[in-house]
């Protein structure tokens, strides 16, 4: 019967070089390391290594064995991984989601501190809102990011557990030839094209049109796209306008950055779990959010 002890040893002979080299890294006495290199071949009837005054070697036999069982070990560490960090801190992977912006600008200082040493792996999805409240109702994910109309608390339910991190004011993006001093009123833009998100649950698009009907126009759409970088891009060509997000801001386009006459509000930075308990870990990157961005938990 193969011993997985005999894997290991392959393994470390095939990388020290030597069956001293290997005792020492596994921290075996040699006739040890000896004994179950001879067991190994004497059940697979086949020489695995061969050895010389100069060391060692694996045999063509030897190498695709311990490609086989390469796999084995993995999976095995893998597995006392697991059991180590769910003993820890409630899970193995943890598994969270973010719409776009969010998974580039505000997880990743809170979550490599929340999880640092403590060998979780983490598994993100991108996705919007409401695809993401689906996930977290599910159970497939433990924790997302998500944002929503500042100051509106929509019902989401008792199976959830929703709180604001900090409210994301909206933005008028202009070209930078067209860049009047400080607010601008909204009302002066009914003549230009507008872009706006590619699908109807956007907050910055709510707000858009609920502003405009109350100047007496409707904004004349000319692209949709979710991708904030084709927005700055457009912008920054003259060819029209947009609110975004302060969040989504960026640089190195030729493109001004205003605040409006009218009040357009912002969106709100959610975060979201399952209603009841958290894993510890999950708790831990709440605190961290909370810290860096929310003032405290």
């Amino acid at each position: 019967m193969i011993d997985l002890r005999q894997f290991q040893v392959l393994r470390a002979i095939a990388v020290n070089g030597s069956l001293a080299g290997a005792a020492r890294q596994l921290r075996y006495g040699q006739p040890t390391i000896s004994y179950h290199l001879d067991a190994l071949e004497s059940h697979l009837g086949a020489r695995l290594v061969e050895r010389g005054p100069t060391g060692a070697v694996l045999t063509d036999i030897g190498a695709m064995v311990l490609e086989h069982a390469a796999g084995v070990l993995d999976r095995i560490a893998a597995v006392e991984s697991d059991v180590e960090a769910r003993l820890a801190h409630g899970l193995a992977t943890l598994r969270v989601g973010a719409f776009t912006t969010a998974a580039t600008k505000l997880l990743p200082r809170p979550l490599r501190r929340a999880t640092a040493g403590s060998g979780v792996r983490i598994e993100l999805t991108e996705a919007e809102p409401l695809d993401l409240l689906t996930r977290v109702r599910a159970g497939s994910l433990h924790c997302a990011l998500i944002y929503d109309v500042a100051g509106v608390r929509p019902r989401y339910g008792s199976d959830l557990h929703v709180e604001t991190l900090f409210d994301d004011p909206f933005r008028l993006l202009l070209p930078a030839d067209r860049s009047p001093a400080g607010p601008v009123d909204l009302g002066l833009l009914a003549d230009e094209g507008w872009i706006i998100s590619a699908g109807g649950y956007d907050p910055s698009d709510q707000t858009l049109f609920a502003v405009c009907q109350s100047l007496g126009f409707r904004p004349r759409i000319v692209l949709r796209t979710d991708n904030y970088s084709v927005i700055h891009g457009f912008v920054s060509a003259g060819g029209a306008v947009a609110l975004v997000p302060e969040l989504a801001l960026e640089k190195g386009h030729d493109v001004v950055v205003r605040e409006t006459v009218q009040e357009v509000g912002a969106r709100g930075i959610l975060f979201v779990t399952p209603a009841g308990h958290r894993p510890p870990l999950v708790e831990r990157l709440r605190t961290e959010l909370h810290s860096l961005y929310g003032g405290g938990a």
